[in-house]
């Protein structure tokens, strides 16, 4: 053995020595940090919207923020109500009451929308009339018949405040922007912003409840909607996976070691490295978000591996002499190295995320990348000082399941198989390397957020049914700057916008079609048809320059509010709005691929054409999964191969030992594919966060066999005394690691099910190869060297 491994395995015995010698003052310092970090946690929030996915400086994101600045928020709450015919007198006169409730209830709205106040433009002589739709309301049925007619002459009203078959009613809730206060950190706007929508999205509820209770089918859907419930199913899952991690590690520490101080000690260690983590986002002003919700309960599993580790060798020595200081010196010098190890390649695996585009992706990567080591470092000073406080008695040493029969049989089992068949393993190891590399090369990616809730959800089937009903509820938005002053007021341009508006209207894949377009266009086609005695053969763009700034001028006067929301006060820019359903996002490539070239088609290339709003984002965020987890797989493997090779002292054994990593990551991705489950913004982090924890056993495999070789032994009888010492606490630490994972199966979201299942297994794959496939390369190594 190198002397510096020496030095660090003397340093740890020197430091566990000086832990026993002074206890009270370990633990003080410890519990006065964790407090002072913990009094952060005040500023803890959590963020759930779709622009939390990137990063404030990311270019999607400051597009749609000045977007906003202009126009407002484009996220709408949509209450949808069915029934057999929206223009049934008794059914109006109900839904006027909701639509009123709303409209006066509904805190931190911009505007509360629906055909009951829908804009009605017409014509009587010179002089157009915007009024409401619902502006004399209807008595009887010929009362009906015209606003039946208004309806079907109009093409704004379908597919926004009611479905094309007339059985759907809406009313469309826009919230107001909120924009920060001159000195207001980006995280208490954010945490302003999230408090408005849910106080909005209570009073919705609220109201819309006792019209429930009389019958009627009420639909509350939109984005904010999908933000709310995920940040529901967020925190409910984070609450009952750190209690069912906390349950599941104590049992299996009791059954491992029959004391309770074996169970209490490691759980308050790895507590305090939650607290002290979570207290780190909380300073640095990170939000809670999707991935790294399963943070806490993600260092709660890994973070018991090292406790296992240096408890299973300390008790082994106490229960052989008794001498306890002897027996914390020993484990600590025989495991700390190993231990700090198997921490460093997890952190690196994790810290593979930390450049990732993806906000809450790279903010997963650098706290669970902190969380290990704070984890590591407080279990190897939190353990032996408690250790020394507790009054403790050997056991008898068959008390320990460390000497469970199954578990010597498995593991002499693997020890004949890998010493005596070790091509043979290697080979199949080959052929399922290849095979599994062949299926996950096909694997799809994807980024669908309403996908992650189950359909047993009866929030989840509102925003379908709306979706449904209406033809799309998502909205793109683009932005036609003309480069100059009162721009829009060119009849050829705006002709040319409303073709280009035509053919987006039109366009249909297999996968979905636009549901509605609206632009500036549609106002100025209305009020010229009604200034031309309601003639629809008027029903187009103004021929003029001047006739097009009249009919501006006058809408402005009618209805600022409707216009505004459609061209900014210099009339230089053009907002489009294109409503579609809420589908996949690579399924909107056909459309938002070709948008930019369809509008420079139709207007010029000196026209400027921006595309932002949701779908956008949403595009933008299923771009950086993809680069992310490209960049995150070689990070994480470029680095643990680098300290693997520094651990083994061999660029050549450094690279061997990655075998048994990548092995089980591509058997995983291989099984995903069959499995038909995609690479999305949680399952992409299974394979740089599995190589993290996969290798820690191959760490231990290979410090303990070297270990041994150094001492003399010969390559059988080394893996034989690596796989009766460690290897009995690489398959406790791999089951705890995996019933860990397990737990996320409890999940409300999908996603999570699909991220717990799979890093289960990927874990026992990664602890059958530390104990067939690593041990087969030693020995064909061994016999080549040789």
């Amino acid at each position: 053995m190198k002397q510096w491994k020496m030095r660090v395995e003397s340093l740890f015995g020197r430091l566990a020595a000086h832990i026993f010698t002074h206890p009270v003052l370990y633990l003080l310092a410890v519990l006065v940090l964790t407090a002072a970090l913990a009094s952060q946690l005040r500023h803890l929030y959590f963020d759930t919207s779709t622009e939390g996915f990137l990063s404030p400086h990311h270019p999607s994101i400051q597009l749609y923020n000045a977007f906003r600045e202009e126009f407002g928020r484009d996220e709408l709450i949509v209450v949808g109500v069915e029934t057999d015919d929206i223009l049934d007198l008794q059914f109006l006169a109900t839904f006027r009451a909701l639509f009123e409730q709303l409209e006066r209830e509904v805190p931190f709205t911009n505007t509360v929308d629906a055909m009951i106040n829908a804009r009605y433009v017409h014509g009587d002589g010179d002089e157009l009339i915007v009024e409401d739709l619902f502006e004399q309301w209807p008595q009887n049925a010929d009362d009906i018949a015209k606003i039946r007619a208004r309806i079907e002459r109009s093409a704004l009203y379908p597919g926004l405040y009611m479905s094309r078959d007339h059985k759907l009613a809406t009313v469309v809730i826009r919230l107001r922007y909120l924009e920060p206060e001159p000195g207001e950190t980006f995280k208490d706007s954010r945490v302003k912003l999230e408090q408005e929508i849910t106080e909005s999205l209570e009073a919705v509820k609220h109201i819309v409840e006792p019209f429930r209770e009389r019958g009627f089918t009420i639909h509350i859907a939109g984005s904010p909607v999908v933000s709310d419930l995920l940040k529901w199913a967020m925190v409910t899952d984070m609450q009952t996976f750190m209690k069912w991690v906390v349950l599941i590690n104590a049992v299996l520490l009791f059954l491992l070691f029959q004391r309770f101080s074996a169970v209490i000690y490691p759980l308050v260690a790895v507590i305090l490295s939650v607290v002290a983590t979570i207290s780190l986002m909380a300073i640095f002003r990170q939000p809670l978000q999707l991935p790294t919700a399963i943070v806490p309960s993600f260092l709660l599993v890994v973070g018991i591996g090292d406790s296992i580790h240096f408890l299973s060798l300390f008790f082994a020595e106490f229960n052989r002499h008794g001498d306890k200081k002897q027996a914390l010196v020993d484990a600590m010098e025989h495991a700390g190295l190993a231990m700090f190890l198997t921490s460093l390649t997890t952190a690196a695996g994790l810290g593979s995320f930390v450049g990732a585009n993806l906000l809450p992706v790279a903010n997963m990567g650098i706290f669970t990348a902190i969380g290990v080591m704070l984890a590591f470092g407080l279990t190897v000073i939190v353990l032996p000082a408690l250790l020394t406080l507790t009054p403790l008695k050997p056991h008898a040493r068959h008390a320990s399941p460390h000497t469970s029969p199954l578990i010597d049989r498995v593991i002499d089992r693997a020890i004949h198989l890998s010493y005596h068949y070790p091509k043979s393993i290697i080979i199949t190891s080959v052929v399922l390397l290849v095979v599994s590399c062949a299926l996950a090369s096909q694997m799809r990616f994807t980024h669908n957020p309403l996908v992650w809730l189950p359909d047993s959800l009866a929030v989840k089937q509102s925003i379908v049914a709306v979706d449904e009903q209406l033809g799309g509820s998502v909205s793109v938005e683009i932005l036609v700057d003309t480069g100059q002053e009162h721009g829009l007021y060119d009849p050829d341009l705006l002709r040319k916008l409303d073709a280009v508006c035509a053919e987006l209207a039109a366009f249909k894949t297999d996968a979905f079609a636009v549901n509605k377009v609206l632009s500036i266009t549609d106002l100025l086609k209305e009020s010229n048809r009604a200034l031309h005695g309601n003639d629809e053969a008027f029903y187009q763009v103004p021929d003029t320059r001047e006739l097009v700034a009249q009919e501006l001028f006058l809408l402005e006067l009618n209805g600022a509010d409707d216009l505004y929301r459609l061209v900014d006060r210099e009339y230089r820019t053009a907002r489009i709005t294109l409503t579609i359903p809420w589908i996949d996002t690579l399924l909107y490539n056909p459309l938002m691929d070709s948008l930019q070239d369809r509008f420079h088609q139709h207007l010029g290339d000196r026209i400027t054409v921006q595309v932002t709003g949701l779908v956008p984002l949403l595009g933008s965020t299923l771009d950086s999964v993809i680069r992310s987890a490209a960049q995150s797989y070689a990070i994480a493997i470029l680095v643990i191969g680098v300290i693997m090779m520094f651990l083994l002292e061999s660029p050549k054994l450094g690279l061997i030992s990655m075998f048994p990593n990548v092995l089980p990551i591509a058997m995983i991705m291989g099984l995903m594919y069959l499995g038909n489950v995609p690479l999305d913004m949680f399952t992409m982090l299974i394979g740089s966060i599995a190589i993290g924890l996969c290798v820690d056993d191959t760490v231990h495999f290979m410090h303990h066999f070297r270990r041994y070789r150094d001492k003399g032994l010969d390559v059988q009888s080394a893996i034989r005394e690596t796989l009766h010492t460690a290897g009995r606490a690489m398959i406790v630490t791999s089951v705890v690691l995996a019933c860990g994972f397990i737990v996320l199966l409890l999940s409300e979201m999908n996603n999570l099910n699909h991220f717990g299942l799979y890093s289960a297994l990927c874990i026992l794959f990664a602890l059958v190869a530390d104990f067939l496939l690593a041990p087969a390369l030693m020995v064909m190594l061994a016999r080549r060297e040789r």
